[in-house]
């Protein structure tokens, strides 16, 4: 079971999320700056109380996953979009996730809506002994009775501390095997939506801004273990953004050092995932805690 303590870390990082919740949909425009929209919700976590679990995800159109604004990013929000903002917060390294997708299209808004009742309909069977792989597979027919298409290499996760996937997937299709739900486990359900002629599936991109540490030893200059040692006491094992680096005062060559760091492999990226075929995903995400008699979500 979950410490009393932790578990009060948990909520409260969930209640800093279910505000953004709430905010991500305003913020969320034509022609707004990628790079406002994931400022303004990592400022926001910081306001609340908690810190950034990860960097702000914002994942517009096929780009399913594992987009954040790079500094001086010129993106906007394109007109008749469909954006994925993926977030999440941690305090004291208790995390909670959540994901919403903004449709600003009629012809889209079918993807965003299916992706909730997706969600909703799998938090309503989540309890102790339900398999991994039942919750996969309602995902999976709730999505395709609405005429759409589940991303199957795509998956929900289990969330510990300092870890914001860990230990077994949980899938959005039901074919995969798994064990049961177990109280006290720290769930984060993601079904992602894309259309029925899709291929259902991403692919990885050959460029990536969201980083982690991965290990100390290898960087063969001064500023390079300064800078490893930086990121591990400031981020330990959670995901990070190479903007962040930005702020820091004493980072004379930046953008070398960082790659020598890569090329040591000290830190490693997450490629940005794309739908195979180009189409449009929706994504939508809570984290609920495993109770005796079903699920509290967090993020709720």
């Amino acid at each position: 079971m979950i410490p009393d303590e932790a578990l009060e870390c948990y909520r409260k990082a969930g209640r800093i999320v279910a505000h953004l919740r709430k905010l991500v949909p305003e913020l969320v425009r034509e022609d707004v700056k990628l790079l406002d929209i994931c400022e303004k919700v990592e400022s926001t976590i910081f306001q609340l109380g908690g810190r950034p679990a990860f960097p702000c995800n914002i994942d517009v159109n096929e780009i399913a996953a594992h987009y954040t604004s790079p500094s001086g990013d010129s993106s906007r929000v394109p007109n008749g979009s469909i954006v994925k903002v993926d977030f999440g917060a941690h305090v004291d390294g208790f995390i909670a996730d959540s994901a919403v997708s903004v449709s600003l299209s009629p012809r889209l808004s079918p993807l965003a809506w299916t992706a909730e009742e997706a969600l909703r309909k799998a938090l309503e069977i989540v309890r102790p002994g339900v398999r991994i792989s039942e919750v996969g597979a309602l995902i999976q027919a709730t999505i395709e009775r609405r005429g759409f298409k589940p991303i199957r290499n795509l998956t929900g996760h289990l969330i510990e501390r300092y870890a914001v996937h860990t230990g077994e997937a949980i899938p959005n299709v039901g074919n995969m095997a798994g064990g049961k739900l177990k109280i006290g486990q720290i769930c984060a359900l993601e079904p992602f939506v894309t259309s029925r002629s899709a291929r259902g599936e991403v692919r990885d991109e050959d460029r990536s801004y969201i980083f982690r540490f991965s290990k100390r030893k290898g960087s063969d200059t001064e500023e390079g273990k300064r800078l490893i040692a930086y990121i591990e006491k400031e981020f330990k094992t959670l995901p990070f953004a190479r903007r962040w680096l930005a702020k820091l005062d004493w980072l004379e060559k930046a953008d070398a050092t960082f790659a020598k760091l890569i090329e040591s492999k000290c830190v490693s990226g997450y490629p940005i995932l794309v739908e195979r075929s180009g189409e449009p995903v929706a994504q939508a995400e809570h984290t609920v805690l495993i109770t005796e008699d079903g699920c509290e979500n967090l993020t709720a």
